[in-house]
């Protein structure tokens, strides 16, 4: 059971994994467009880097957002699951016990 518990974990963290590759990708291309200032403004990649940042940290932005909105909402779905079968599990334990409970009543 431990081995399906831990497949379970894996497969949850897997649901993150774009999110932080994509915020690594973002973080890299922040330092890249402060490195640029630094630089020889009429080197050409500092020249492409240049024309070319604000899209490329918007598109970044927008993959970003829609990534970490993505992977929160498939964590809560399948967080509701495991409650609502959980839940099932437990009311099937009850519904039994309530069960046994009156065999041995009508048994006293």
């Amino acid at each position: 059971m431990q081995k399906d518990d831990s497949q379970d974990a894996r497969r949850d963290r897997m649901t993150f994994y774009p999110l932080i590759v994509m915020g690594a990708i973002f973080c890299i291309s922040i330092f890249i467009v402060i490195a640029t200032a630094f630089g020889d403004p009429d080197h050409p990649l500092n020249r492409w880097v240049n024309q070319n940042a604000n899209l490329m940290l918007i598109t970044e932005t927008v993959l970003l957002v829609t990534l970490s909105v993505g992977a929160m909402t498939v964590d809560r779905q399948r967080t509701l699951r495991a409650l609502a079968k959980e839940q099932k599990n437990e009311s099937g334990v009850s519904d039994v016990a309530s069960t046994e409970s009156e065999a041995n009543k009508d048994v006293d």
